[in-house]
């Protein structure tokens, strides 16, 4: 008769099939998000790339926070809504990333988002995954 309880061994075994089902979800899912990245990368032209690795930061008012420019991807309008998908560039772990935003369209068309052009934006910069991470638009 097993008995499931502290310093089991069933309570062992089931622990290890937890973790390893939780690992091969985030492993999934961080395969799909890195293929997307690099199918938006190729369609992104070398100049603009370049340009984006070489964004700066200036500090910002409030602790860790920067101002930079993101580039805007794409932008999907639905109604009076919209999602704007932007690119940075991380240098310290030499990988481009996404991140999604939702707006108004009326704060779309005032801050002039459109695709394929930089716009400035406020990050933190998170000292312990070293990176700068997105707050928001300016």
């Amino acid at each position: 008769m097993i008995i499931m309880g502290p310093g089991s061994w069933a309570g062992l075994a089931i622990g290890v099939v937890v973790c390893a089902i939780f690992a091969v979800v985030i492993i999934k899912l961080s395969k799909k998000t890195k293929a997307k990245t690099d199918e938006i990368l190729a369609q992104i032209p070398e100049e603009k790339k370049n340009e984006l690795r070489n964004q700066t930061y200036t500090e910002a008012d409030g602790k860790n926070m920067y101002t930079s420019n993101g580039l805007v991807v794409s932008v999907d309008e639905e109604g009076d809504k919209a999602k704007v998908m932007l690119m940075f560039y991380s240098s310290e772990h030499d990988e481009f990333y996404t991140r999604n935003v939702k707006l108004t369209r009326s704060d779309v068309e005032s801050k002039g988002i459109a695709a394929n052009a930089f716009i400035p934006v406020l990050m933190k910069y998170d000292k312990d995954m070293h990176y700068y991470d997105f707050k928001k638009i300016l």
